[in-house]
């Protein structure tokens, strides 16, 4: 049972490793930053607000033509009020290592003090 407790945290918390960078926040901004394909690549995380205040999350497959496009759905530069790429974070890792390897830690310190409650061993 602490063993499945502990995997869930890693798995809880493995999202740590990323954060959220805005790219561009002006629409004038937008042609110049994305049309020669070098902010955004294939296989990027983004997070798109459009002027209407929706929000669109997918992978980047392509940016072309004035249009951002995902696996399933696209957004043309002119709906968009900002873009944010999610982005590797070292810092975050790095924290989510030492906290992992500190409930690990406590959780072996206890199964191994642990004695029977009859014998005291």
């Amino acid at each position: 049972m602490k063993s499945f407790l502990a995997w869930c945290l890693i798995v809880c918390l493995a999202g740590g490793c990323t954060t959220l960078q805005p790219i561009a926040n002006a629409p004038s901004d937008l042609s110049q930053h994305f049309n020669d394909g070098g902010v955004l690549q294939p296989g990027d995380r983004v997070v798109i607000t459009t002027i209407s205040g929706a929000k669109h999350q997918f992978r980047v497959s392509s940016v072309h033509d004035g249009t951002i496009y995902g696996d399933t759905d696209s957004v043309p530069f002119s709906e968009i009020a900002s873009v944010e790429r999610r982005e590797y974070s070292g810092t975050k890792t790095a924290i989510l290592v030492v906290v992992i390897l500190g409930v690990v830690g406590a959780i072996a310190a206890a199964v191994s003090s642990g004695g029977h409650p009859n014998t005291g061993l």
